[in-house]
């Protein structure tokens, strides 16, 4: 799997709707040139719930190299999460 949003996919992972060994990527919406601030806004915004288990994972994944950020590289480079912020074979999934 493909994840196209870093605050919903860790979501995902933290709630067990999603096993990290089935995921590939993240190919993230933001750009965050310093994770520290971006987690420990996304710790009270999105990740309110499971605070710890959100911060252990998006920092695993981090370290793992399995966060891009496609719009540091190419200029307003990201995806649309209306449809979903998953992909499974290709197709874009809501969970």
């Amino acid at each position: 799997m493909v994840g196209l949003s870093v605050s919903f996919c860790v979501s995902d992972i933290a709630r067990g709707a999603v096993d990290i060994q089935d995921v590939e990527k993240i190919k993230s919406g933001v750009v965050s040139p310093h994770w520290d601030n971006t987690i420990a806004k996304y710790r009270d915004l999105y990740w309110r719930k499971f605070p710890d288990e959100a911060e252990r994972i998006i920092r695993q994944l981090l370290a793992e190299g399995k966060i891009e950020q496609p719009r540091t590289s190419v200029q307003d480079s990201y995806y649309d999460i209306a449809a979903g912020h998953w992909l499974v074979n290709g197709e874009q999934v809501k969970l």
